[in-house]
């Protein structure tokens, strides 16, 4: 009998222990049960950061719309990102309950790379290739706004496209958009001219085959162009205005000049070294470099030619 009782007394000291974890483990789930329900943790406020290229005010419409006098215990980021569907900027949310009363939500942006021609429409991609929205619909939204990089070149309007210019170095000739002028204007003419109203200083390039928001394109062409354009540094892609691509054969055109014809998607680095070293060349010299071939890097080309 005083073996039995001697063995009882552990078990006796260990129910305080466990009767304590029980109590950690569930009070919290108490809290949250009580919290759901109480009025004290109604919304009454909410604050947007992360935004440049999304509209704050209409992203806070949306939310106080969807939330305001809401349970803040109820809401999560799933639902959030959903209210902010119709912002085509949107990449992902977090959310941050500031108690009692406040819902905090950081948004992260899709990083436009450049406006893409299918046909007679306008697109914005992203680095990746993926469709952020049709470039009419960013225009929208970002007009009031301030872009996102890349920046609009310090000589150009922020409301109006790059300019491009042809191989001789004259303007090329500027149109609107391109579901706005008609079968008669060829592809090229469109990708020239680019979309009408953009908001987005972007360089732009054509796509074939289907194109859909919220997917990525599948030309693998463009993926290798946009490559091109990603590694170029940020001087340089500030001033890109256009790549054309004939067969896999890449022309660069920078507002202001020069043309520069890059040749095939390969030597990214060598080529972009050597288009700034003449560049530079040509600066040093008081004179504008019009065209440039970098297709083989380590034997370029320009004109004028310096003497």
């Amino acid at each position: 009998m005083t073996r039995a009782r001697g063995a009882s007394r552990p078990r006796f000291r260990l129910l305080p222990t466990v009767l304590l974890t029980l109590a950690i483990l569930g009070l919290p789930t108490v809290v949250y049960a009580w919290g759901r329900s109480s009025s004290s943790f109604d919304i009454v406020r909410v604050q947007v950061d992360g935004t440049r290229l999304v509209p704050e005010k209409r992203a806070l419409r949306l939310l106080r719309r969807d939330y305001a006098g809401r349970n803040l215990f109820t809401v999560t980021a799933g639902d959030v990102r959903a209210s902010l569907r119709p912002l085509c900027f949107v990449s992902g949310v977090t959310i941050d309950r500031d108690f009692p009363d406040t819902l905090d939500v950081t948004i992260t942006e899709f990083v436009p790379a450049v406006y893409a021609l299918a046909g007679k429409r306008w697109y914005v991609l992203d680095e990746d290739g993926y469709v952020i929205c049709a470039a009419a619909r960013a225009s929208e939204q970002v007009s009031g706004s301030t872009p996102a990089s890349p920046r609009p070149s310090p000589s150009l309007s922020p409301s109006t496209t790059a300019p491009v210019v042809t191989a001789d170095g004259s303007p090329a000739a500027e149109s609107g958009d391109a579901g706005a002028n008609g079968s008669s204007q060829s592809s090229r003419q469109r990708l020239l001219a680019g979309p009408a109203n953009a908001a987005l200083q972007l360089p732009r390039v054509t796509v074939t085959g289907r194109v859909r928001e919220g997917t990525t394109i599948g030309d693998k062409a463009v993926a290798e162009v946009l490559k091109v354009i990603t590694a170029l540094p940020g001087s340089l892609r500030r001033r890109l205005a256009v790549v054309e691509n004939d067969d896999g054969q890449l022309t660069l055109r920078f507002a202001g000049g020069p043309v520069a014809m890059w040749g095939d998607t390969q030597r990214t680095l060598a080529k972009t070294v050597a288009l700034r070293t003449v560049l530079s060349r040509y600066k040093a010299a008081g004179k504008t470099c019009t065209e440039l071939d970098v297709s083989v890097p380590d034997r370029s080309l320009a004109k004028p030619v310096l003497r």
